[in-house]
């Protein structure tokens, strides 16, 4: 059969393996997310919009002390060690190579828990309006930058050596650990236990990281040895741009959260902070895969040019497939989520997630060629793509919010996930010669006019009719995926055996 590296058969696309990884994580990740979802609604009744306000701030503040001393070491080293494992089967070069990533981990650690220390009392004023009081809380929360840095590398090292079974059951326990440690702090201490909960937790979670992987290689670090400092300096090279682009995201997503802070009031930045978090919980569903399984996959042949278009398409093709259904469930459903998980001063943000939830369906479209530029090492590609993409998010966020207040936050997701899906589509084809298969181009022409009705059905109708044209939409959107997946895998097949030998049973 002729094969020109854009269309694939079913034989060659790996659908069924693609669907077996995505079941895994997006499984764990589905428990993950409903025990995220019980931790922030118990969050929520204990601290209300404030808290969670607070929370949020916080957090992006962690994330951006992260991701400027991280290096970007969390993706170099994933690539890094995923080549090493692909070009050799010696024990003692993946285990040197683990070392050095350990090594250069630690020192990060120990820098970005000094920096962020030093740069508390000016994080207090930026975070809120010029107030300097919460400076011992931001100096306290310096550790967890440390703890970031070292579970990041522990993640590196299970992803590049494929473990991916414990990558979910890592996934899994540290979800776990949050609401343990988390719940009784607000509980008992209210605001004042913000900071303790955040600080347990990431220790918690760090603790979670290092059982899995030092099952697999025991800890071994050199912190003085010229060579390792040397070899290490390749994969920190390769994850300085990568530095750049964490900050950009998590410089513009702290640039919306302080905006909403500072401009609006306590109720829509509590509202966002809810909104936002279930949008990135549901896009784990599916996505949660990517980083730990397809990324180093590519990266293990990102020199064969076909080779990569080929498992990018059949990448794509999956999510979208997986991806349409679900979203439609979920805003259809999301009227529901405020009465039944935290409370009726968080509806608000039930129109703002119903416009942000369409842009995943572009992200599906996006992310896999997006991870082209990661897995061949070109940081300066992946760069660009960042840069354009978080400038423009934050602008029309901002913009949004200022016309049409949280409303207008959703139209802004919507518009960012069209423009990144339009921007690394056009770099993906001129760098590295990447085309659509026409069977995305297919799926892409059967579930976007899905989606557009679902949204005009949630914006127009309500009551009885709401229902009733949600479920028919819903319906539509389920039977093509099912069609795609009876077609193109052995999951219905297997699926309707199981069924079949349970009856005669």
């Amino acid at each position: 059969m002729k094969n020109n590296g854009t269309d694939t058969t079913i034989k060659d696309s790996g659908y069924n393996g693609i669907l077996k990884y995505t079941g895994l994580f997006g499984g764990v990740q589905g428990i993950v997310s409903l025990i995220t979802l019980l931790k922030v609604s118990i969050v929520s009744r204990l601290l209300g919009p404030v808290g969670v306000g607070i929370i949020d701030v916080y957090n992006r503040s962690i994330e951006l002390g992260k991701k400027a001393t991280d290096l970007g070491i969390s993706y170099s080293a994933v690539q890094a060690i995923s080549e090493q494992r692909g070009e050799s089967t010696e024990t003692k070069i993946m285990e040197y190579a683990v070392k050095v990533v350990r090594s250069w981990s630690l020192w990060l650690a120990i820098f970005g828990t000094l920096l962020f220390f030093c740069l508390a009392p000016l994080l207090s004023q930026w975070s809120f309006e010029g107030d300097t009081t919460y400076t011992a809380m931001f100096r306290l929360l310096s550790l967890t930058v440390g703890c970031s840095a070292l579970m990041g590398g522990e993640l590196a090292v299970l992803k590049g050596a494929r473990m991916l079974g414990r990558v979910a059951w890592y996934q899994l326990l540290s979800a776990v650990v949050m609401l343990a440690v988390v719940v009784p702090c607000y509980y008992f201490w209210g605001f004042a236990g913000i900071v303790p909960g955040l600080l347990l937790s990431a220790v918690g979670i760090l603790v979670v990281a290092c059982w899995h992987s030092f099952r697999v290689f025991p800890y071994s670090v050199t912190l003085f040895s010229r060579q390792v400092i040397v070899d290490g300096v390749y994969i920190i090279r390769q994850g300085l741009n990568y530095t750049i682009a964490g900050l950009l995201n998590s410089g513009a997503y702290y640039l919306v959260s302080i905006y909403l802070f500072t401009r609006g009031n306590e109720g829509e930045v509590g509202c966002y902070s809810y909104g936002n978090l279930l949008i990135s919980y549901l896009s784990m569903l599916v996505f949660a895969a990517l980083d730990s399984e397809f990324f180093p996959r590519l990266s293990a042949v990102n020199k064969d040019r076909v080779h990569c278009n080929r498992l990018v398409n059949s990448q794509v093709e999956m999510l979208m497939v997986l991806i349409t259904p679900l979203l439609i469930c979920f805003a259809v459903c999301l009227p529901l989520v405020p009465r039944l998980l935290i409370d009726a001063e968080f509806m608000p943000l039930v129109e703002m997630a119903q416009w942000g939830v369409v842009s995943l369906f572009f992200k599906a479209l996006m992310l896999p060629p997006a991870y082209l530029s990661l897995s061949k090492g070109e940081s300066r590609i992946f760069l660009l793509q960042e840069a354009l993409s978080y400038t423009f998010m934050a602008s029309v966020m901002i913009g949004g919010f200022k016309l049409y207040g949280l409303r207008g936050l959703g139209i802004g997701m919507l518009l960012s996930g069209m423009f990144d899906w339009l921007t690394v589509w056009l770099i993906s084809v001129v760098r590295y010669g990447f085309r659509y298969s026409r069977r995305v181009w297919s799926l892409l022409s059967l579930q976007l006019p899905m989606l557009v009705a679902m949204l005009l059905v949630c914006l127009s109708t309500d009551g009885w009719w709401y229902a009733l044209l949600g479920l028919a939409v819903m319906a539509c959107s389920a039977v093509f995926s099912i069609r795609f997946l009876y077609k193109n895998t052995d999951f219905i097949h297997r699926l309707l055996v199981k069924l079949k030998s349970r009856s005669r049973e």
